[in-house]
């Protein structure tokens, strides 16, 4: 069977959606965020180093850097975002807090603040259910 005539082909136009997929992880501060993440995103940094993946012995900044991390205050994570490169361009944004594991409460705190006051800020609306398929 060629591609093209496989069940998940394309077999018109459309226009293209672009994916950005960042580890963000709202706080009241940086120190507050690094407190509940940084032994999770440093157990992960280990792991990766030790498939080679990061150098051995990178440090918890360097580690969040490479995992394409944005963390802390509201306000310091929409910053962030407008630094973002390929954020101009994007379609999706996912976030996720992988390599973080924060327990349940703390989690929904974050996804309320993203979706309530980062996505909002960054020009990101609510799309209704149904609404672009």
């Amino acid at each position: 069977m060629a591609v093209s005539d496989a069940p998940w082909a394309w077999r018109e136009p459309r226009t293209p959606r672009i994916g950005l997929s960042r580890l963000v992880f709202p706080a009241s501060d940086r120190r507050t965020a690094l407190a509940q993440i940084g032994d999770d995103v440093h157990r992960a940094a280990l792991r990766f180093g030790s498939r080679g993946v990061f150098p051995a012995g990178v440090g918890l900044e360097e580690s969040l850097r490479r995992f394409h991390a944005f963390y802390g205050h509201p306000d310091e994570i929409v910053a962030a975002f407008e630094r973002e490169r390929v954020l101009p361009v994007a379609t999706d944004l996912s976030t996720q807090f992988n390599p973080a594991i924060p327990d349940h409460d703390t989690a929904v705190r974050a996804l309320e603040t993203i979706a309530t006051e980062i996505a909002p800020a960054l020009g990101w609306q609510r799309q209704l259910e149904g609404a672009g398929r």
